[in-house]
């Protein structure tokens, strides 16, 4: 909840926006029911994540033990409200007319980014079946990557902007708000300029220290806090 209001209160300065959400709204925090209600209350874009799914009980039987456990304890804080709301969620979305949203890839809703040829293999896929849409914009291995204009890249800093060139379709990974991957704890997110054909990536702070805090206090595995104050 802390990284989700921290980043809300960094794009509530932006003058004219529209925000999407790319999946995973729950899954090892330990205030469900809170980050679920706030992104709805903002009308925000929001397309279902596998742990989202998990939540609603669907293929959690062969979940890591600290996994399930989280999974688990998401199912009991859930309220009814809240159930409503990941259950009206889709898994794939189109935002703004041209672009693609999805969690995994536009391949497959679970599958994980991460390698070269994994990659390749997903941009062939979005370039052959989503012909006219520019942008996949995907989640799921909380790594901000760029893959486009015959590049794979993971090592992405705060700060960086991408020029979007014409005719040039994109798959791009912002990176996670609540739980980052790459090093970094900062939560992350990006801008994009459909106007300038700009994607810039961004990271803020927040209080780490407290989260940690609360995972333990809600009884779940301890690493699943201490892993936050390194973004790994």
């Amino acid at each position: 909840m802390e990284a989700f209001n921290a980043v809300v209160e960094e794009i509530s300065l932006l003058a004219e926006k529209k925000t999407a959400f790319l999946g995973d709204i729950v899954g090892y925090g330990p205030s469900p029911n809170e980050v679920i209600q706030a992104l709805d209350v903002l009308r925000v874009h929001s397309i279902r994540g596998n742990h989202d799914r998990y939540a609603l009980g669907e293929n959690s039987d062969l979940l890591r033990t600290a996994t399930a456990e989280a999974v688990d304890y998401t199912r009991q804080q859930l309220t009814p409200a809240s159930r409503a709301v990941l259950e009206a969620l889709k898994d794939t979305l189109m935002f703004d007319d041209r672009i693609l949203l999805v969690h995994g890839s536009p391949r497959d809703r679970d599958e994980y980014i991460l390698t070269q040829e994994g990659a390749v293999a997903s941009y062939r896929h979005f370039c052959a079946h989503y012909g006219g849409i520019y942008l996949c914009l995907f989640g799921h291995t909380h790594l901000p990557t760029v893959v486009g204009d015959g590049k794979v890249v993971h090592d992405i800093p705060s700060g960086y902007t991408l020029k979007l060139k014409m005719m040039t379709p994109y798959l791009v990974n912002a990176g996670s708000v609540g739980q980052p991957r790459d090093g970094n704890p900062d939560a992350a997110y990006a801008v994009l300029d459909v106007t300038e054909r700009t994607l810039t990536f961004r990271r803020v702070r927040y209080d780490v220290e407290d989260t940690r805090r609360r995972v333990l206090e809600a009884g779940l595995q301890r690493h699943l806090g201490d892993r936050l104050l390194v973004g790994r």
